[in-house]
């Protein structure tokens, strides 16, 4: 059975066809979600398991508990080119640490590739 990420992964591709993630590893305690680390990177293809991106993730160097990832595409289709990529990133860690509900925007996933959604307290 295919985790939650893989057939996001199955489906985006075939609707987008090669596209830019953005990364956003988080932690999550206390009833808090908090930006740990991003990155981006270009995926040109459907055939990678949760497995394999958790190892991908894991090699970061932080613990983390969630993994959000937002789609880009350039104007004509396909990845964004890096310096456009390297800007959009900036502006997806920006709103993740501004409002954590950001998160929702993209796919947002737990260790087990479980899809996450991340809803607002009231203290």
């Amino acid at each position: 059975m295919k985790s939650d990420f893989e057939q996001w992964l199955t489906a985006q591709f075939a609707d987008t066809g090669p596209f830019t993630v953005f990364i956003v590893l988080v932690r999550i305690a206390d009833g808090e979600v908090a930006p740990l680390k991003s990155s981006y990177a270009h995926l040109i293809g459907d055939e990678m398991a949760w497995s394999e991106m958790r190892g991908l993730l894991d090699s970061a160097g932080t613990s983390w508990d969630g993994v959000a990832f937002f789609v880009g595409l350039g104007h004509t289709g396909g990845p964004l080119p890096d310096a456009a990529a390297a800007r959009k990133l900036k502006e997806v860690e920006a709103d993740v640490k501004a409002d954590p509900l950001t998160l929702n925007r993209g796919l947002f996933f737990d260790r087990q590739g479980r899809h996450l959604r991340v809803d607002e307290v009231v203290r």
